[in-house]
């Protein structure tokens, strides 16, 4: 290495006016001049790594500031999820677990704590170390098209290099030195067919259902008698006609991808949106305890029993009693401990277990899991006539304080933009 150094050091000094030993290809024709410009940056790099060995040779420091709160300087509101205490009115019925009475409270939260809100900036000192130079940087640029053959021609180099040795010798300075500053291509991993091995995708999911109830039943024991819906056979929703006994799911996008986790997989079919797939009421199951990612955690499908979702009286509210099991394991409570949704809110979000159905919707979707990514589900009865579903917006982040600095304020949480999994 010592005499590598030397020669990077101190080669043109010698005469050496051109780095012939970087030269990765033709030094005439058309890519003479491509060649010739990764020569430079190799021995621009070797240079530039030499000089930095021998140490910096100076330091300059200054300030700097960011700024910053203390106490309620902003406030979050959201609707309660699990983890927030509910001061409202609470029941126990006969399965023991309390219930939340009425509609979702709003729970507010206070960054980066309690108390008054008091802002101001916060100095740090800053460093900076200087190191030698060399004298002149390279003037010429290099393209990805243009390096593809300087690569090729130093991955055989080094192929070839890697065959000679025997034995390793200390300084060896015949490797070849990787052209750094040459951009390369990505690798591709392509995938022959991610229809044979893919997933489903799905965004917002509503699931319009049948009104049912039950006669003669324990909430307890669950041992009451179904009645089938009756009364309205057709409801028409956002323009829709929806005939009974079909239940119906919506989406307001669906793909597919690939299942291949070890390198970036291809997505199968294509696109689809505001996707409305009909059901037969006996197929449709929700999964309990069930969570997406890359590697998800699957749960177990149940039959809907549509009746659990029938409001009932209770004390001065209307609201549908959800069994603690089915509760339990919705999309609103966390999987992570048996000690979470220690009440029953009025927010059960149950996960839907795909249809079949739903692989009618692309022809490429045959074989795709249904049980891998799937939606949790907002329950609408198709108890009038005519429907209309809008979107509700949950409550949005509101700021008390208008003078706190932008600098010490926690960013939002952004949304992800990539896609597949």
């Amino acid at each position: 290495m010592a005499s590598l150094l030397f020669t990077l050091l101190f080669g043109l000094a010698a005469g050496q006016e051109e780095a012939t030993n970087y030269y990765y290809g033709p030094t005439t024709g058309p890519q003479a001049s491509a060649v010739s410009c990764n020569a430079e940056w190799v021995e621009y790099a070797g240079r530039s790594e030499g000089l930095w060995s021998l140490g910096s040779t100076s330091t300059s420091t200054s300030l700097g500031s960011y700024a910053t709160s203390e106490g309620a300087c902003r406030t979050s509101i959201s609707l309660e999820a699990w983890s927030d205490t509910h001061t409202g009115s609470l029941t126990t019925l006969c399965d023991g677990i309390p219930r939340a009475l009425g509609p979702r409270e709003t729970a507010t939260q206070y960054y980066p704590g309690t108390g008054p809100c008091i802002t101001g900036y916060r100095t740090f000192t800053n460093t900076e170390t200087f190191y030698r130079e060399p004298s002149s940087t390279p003037q010429c640029t290099l393209q990805t098209s243009e390096c593809i053959p300087i690569w090729q021609t130093w991955s055989s180099l080094s192929s070839s290099w890697r065959d000679s040795i025997v034995t390793s010798v200390p300084g060896d300075t015949n490797s070849p030195i990787r052209p750094a500053d040459c951009p390369q291509t990505s690798r591709e991993y392509p995938e022959e067919n991610p229809c044979s091995n893919c997933h489903f995708l799905p965004a917002t999911a509503t699931l319009f259902y049948w009104p049912t109830t039950t006669a003669d039943g324990d909430l307890c024991l669950q041992n009451g008698t179904t009645v089938p819906a009756s009364g309205l056979s057709t409801a028409v929703v956002n323009g829709a006609t929806f005939t009974s006994p079909s239940i119906y799911v919506s989406f307001t996008s669906i793909y597919a991808w690939s299942n291949r986790r070890g390198h970036a997989g291809y997505q199968c079919g294509v696109d689809h949106s505001n996707v409305v797939i009909s059901v037969n009421p006996k197929t449709v199951s929700s999964v309990r305890h069930h969570r997406n990612a890359k590697y998800p955690t699957i749960g177990t499908a149940y039959p809907f029993n549509f009746a659990e979702l029938m409001p009932q009286e209770i004390g001065n509210y209307t609201q549908s009693l959800i069994p603690w099991p089915q509760f339990r394991g919705g999309q609103q409570c966390p999987l992570a401990d048996v000690n979470t949704c220690s009440i029953i809110r009025d927010n059960y979000t149950p996960w839907l277990l795909l249809p079949e159905e739903v692989r009618g919707v692309d022809p490429s979707w045959t074989v795709c899991d249904r049980d891998w990514y799937i939606p949790p589900v907002t329950m609408v009865a198709l108890d009038r006539e005519t429907i209309t579903v809008t979107s509700t917006p949950e409550p949005t982040e509101q700021f008390l304080a208008a003078a706190v600095p932008e600098a010490a304020l926690a960013a939002a949480t952004p949304e992800a933009t990539s896609r597949g999994w």
